[in-house]
């Protein structure tokens, strides 16, 4: 018995200590495989180690969770449990009261959080707590916490040398981790957790841990995240001026102030010559040296916090729920934003998600995590359970952490590594100074008839594959299916593409939001192309439809859906269906350019130029600087005959002849073709390669009764494209000949 106990033990502590790998997972048959890969094996990984907990705790009653008692018993409550479990507790209400508490439970491919992955943390949190007692054995999880980080340097190496791609744009490092924000916040965890190793060690191979610090540090620089690194900077200074004035040593309080003061000078330094070439020609610097309160990405951040604000007023004790700041977002959108991407679902500050997602209520509860953390800290150095560096480094990471979730928001690999170190702090001030008690090596056989124990292992055996199926297997299976749909239409296979697409849907699983979302791109893609069978492209439309509207009912209040839906049938000529979807959409969210847009098109579709005229006219209204919304603007007036008012429109940007097929198209309808030449002379300007702009501009001038130079296009078309020849020479001599081809 006691042996299976330690195995079971041994098997726990195997799987925790994978945990700090899971950065490295990226496995590219998976759709986001930057975030389903690590998220669907933390899972998994937590699933079998909680069971084989649950099992350990049977036949071991040092495992069992006991809130009072015997200082060293696993579970014993500290502050941080305590929030933590009420911030769970927190996230619980706010799913079940939330607008879509599908959504809020299961997340999509693109986050995966959601209520399902604090509970999966809070378990995690719960097993190192109770499996991790000895200072020995953190030690030897943090170091595979840092060798693991030094496989993600090498990788970052290799980008910034070219070797490797960077995955999310052109120079900031990303990693394993497909984002150069989350790389940033990884690398700061690691600085910090780098140098409490280093001040704690006493033998030579402390200066080991010195280079890693550096390299740590470079890659940090490289992501560019400005958040991460000002969070760290400011960190490093809190830690010299906590030793400066917790420290006994005198020399190292001097030493302290004086690197404090060091650091100052040296930002100065940088603000004095934010303005200089040096500055303006690094990719990283000139980041920091842009950073103003006119800057594009701070005044919409102020925005986003703004409609976040508002979400917060409607539902200030919950929130929306978990994973529901799309709607918050749909809801009170601001058209200034037309100038960042079109949908966001996050507000890029932690603190203002958890205001409008979770309430007041999950807010205070997520910021006691970190009011307990430093509480504890605090007492730990009074009562010698953590160092002063101890308390230090950790007091800083934490502040660091906390400016960093400032400006943008979670990741798995981050949540994982706070409440890595939250367990950490509750793990020491649980066992307190007898954290080496061999009391805690030698198994106390639970009491109690072995049969009943072994029926409630099998139990928890049977559970636990019951759940890694269930929770699992179908979203894994989903995301296959997506990619390989993806793949089949890149080989122009639509039938095979549809099979899958249908396949995915047909898991039930939460990725079918986005299988149905790139179902529907799928269907715009082919419902006009002439190579396929009309038989077979109308079983996708509707079957797609289908999808899309259960979609809708599944999310409501989420217009990304409706608009999707809308266009859809703008594509397939239902345009009374398609106005009927988006006049919902508006509904909900009635400052949606893009909403208007997509209605106007309907209307314009059905050749209702004075209702899309109205329709685009509240378009552009809503935000004149919308370069996009003045164009549509003036095309809509030129299908109404109101030329007039497009030259108006237009007067002060390029005039109503714009480089831009709209224009063509309107004019053409119109039957003004002289003025769709003027446009498609243009385009050709910008695109003399553009052979297809070449053959509308010999048709308009045909159109307009200038046939010699339609039959001047057409042979420089040939010109550039011998493989015309025999058609072009056939239409030439058409028009030679008096007729129209």
């Amino acid at each position: 018995m006691r042996k299976s106990v330690k195995i079971i033990k041994y098997l726990i502590l195997g799987g925790i200590f994978l945990i700090p790998f899971l950065v490295l997972v990226v496995p590219e048959s998976l759709f986001f495989p930057f975030i389903t890969g690590k998220n669907f094996i933390f899972r998994i990984l937590i699933e079998i180690i909680f069971g084989m907990w649950l099992t350990l705790a049977i036949f071991d009653e040092n495992y069992r969770p006991k809130f009072a008692g015997r200082p060293a018993c696993a579970g014993r409550r500290t502050w941080i449990l305590i929030i933590f479990a009420g911030f769970v507790s927190v996230l619980v209400l706010s799913t079940i009261f939330g607008a879509n508490p599908y959504r809020s439970f299961w997340s999509n491919y693109e986050r995966m959080e959601g209520l399902i992955s604090y509970l999966y943390l809070f378990a995690y949190f719960f097993v190192i707590a109770a499996v991790i007692k000895t200072e020995k054995l953190w030690k030897w999880f943090f170091h595979a916490s840092l060798a693991a980080n030094a496989i993600v340097c090498v990788y970052g190496l290799l980008q910034l040398a070219g070797k490797l791609a960077i995955h999310q744009s052109s120079v900031r490092l990303d990693a394993t981790l497909g984002n150069a924000s989350y790389l940033a916040i990884y690398m700061v965890f690691h600085i910090f957790l780098a140098l409490m190793l280093f001040f704690r060690e006493r033998e030579w191979f402390r200066w080991l841990y010195i280079p890693l610090i550096f390299l740590q540090t470079a890659i940090l620089y490289h992501t560019a995240t400005r958040g991460a690194i000002l969070g760290f900077v400011g960190g490093m200074l809190l830690f010299a001026a906590l030793i400066a004035l917790f420290s006994k040593d005198r020399k190292v309080r001097i030493a302290s102030l004086g690197s404090l003061i060091l650091v100052v000078f040296l930002l100065a330094g940088f603000l004095a010559a934010r303005n200089s070439s040096f500055v303006k020609g690094s990719p990283v610097l000139s980041r920091f040296s842009s950073i103003s309160m006119e800057e594009q990405t701070t005044q919409s951040r102020f925005v986003v916090w703004k409609m976040s604000w508002e979400g917060f007023k409607e539902k200030p004790i919950l929130g929306w729920g978990p994973e529901n700041y799309n709607l918050v977002f749909n809801k009170y959108y601001e058209p200034i934003l037309w100038k960042q991407e079109p949908w966001f679902d996050r507000a890029h500050n932690v603190f203002m998600d958890r205001l409008a997602q979770n309430g007041i209520l999950g807010l205070v509860a997520y910021l006691g995590l970190f009011a307990s953390a430093l509480y504890y800290l605090h007492l730990g150095r009074r009562k010698n359970i953590f160092s002063v560096y101890d308390s230090a480094i950790l007091t800083s990471m934490f502040a660091a952490y906390f400016f960093h979730n400032l400006f943008v928001f979670d990741n798995l690999v981050s949540s994982i590594l706070f409440f890595t170190f939250l367990g950490y702090i509750h793990s020491r001030i649980v066992v307190e100074s007898s954290i080496n008690g061999s009391s805690q090596d030698e198994p106390l056989i639970a009491r109690g008839d072995d049969y009943r124990k072994y029926s409630f292992a099998l139990i928890i055996f049977i559970f636990t594959v019951f759940i890694i199926y269930f929770l699992n297997v179908p979203g894994i299976l989903a995301s296959r299916d997506i990619l390989r749909a993806f793949e089949f239409t890149s080989k122009g296979d639509a039938q095979s593409a549809f099979q899958e697409f249908q396949s995915a849907t047909a898991r039930d699983s939460f990725g079918s939001g986005e299988a149905r979302e790139h179902l529907s791109s799928f269907t715009m893609s082919i419902v006009q192309q002439q190579n396929l069978d009309n038989e077979f492209k109308s079983k996708v439309f509707e079957f797609t439809v289908s999808e899309m509207k259960k979609q809708a009912e599944q999310s409501p209040g989420d217009i990304r859906y409706l608009i999707f839906l809308g266009a859809l049938y703008n594509k397939a000529g239902r345009y009374d269906n398609a106005i009927d979807t988006l006049q919902k959409a508006i509904e909900i969210s009635p400052k949606k350019q893009q909403l208007y847009f997509e209605l106007g098109s309907s209307y314009l579709n059905k050749q209702e130029y004075e209702k899309a005229l109205e329709i685009l006219k509240t378009a552009f209204e809503l935000e004149p600087d919308f370069f996009e919304a003045r164009k549509i603007y003036a095309v809509a007036a030129i299908f109404a005959g109101k030329n007039d008012l497009a030259k108006e429109i237009m007067k002060d940007y390029g005039g109503f002849v714009a480089a831009d097929e709209r224009f063509a198209r309107a004019f053409s309808e119109r039957k003004e073709f002289a003025q769709a030449a003027a446009v498609w002379k243009k385009l050709i300007e910008a695109n003399p390669g553009n052979l297809q702009y070449r053959l509308a501009l010999s048709s308009s001038y045909l159109q307009s009764g200038q046939r010699q130079e339609a039959i001047d296009q057409l042979q420089k078309i040939i010109e550039l494209e011998p493989k015309f020849k025999q058609q072009g020479e056939y239409y030439i001599n058409e028009i030679k000949a008096g007729r129209n081809p």
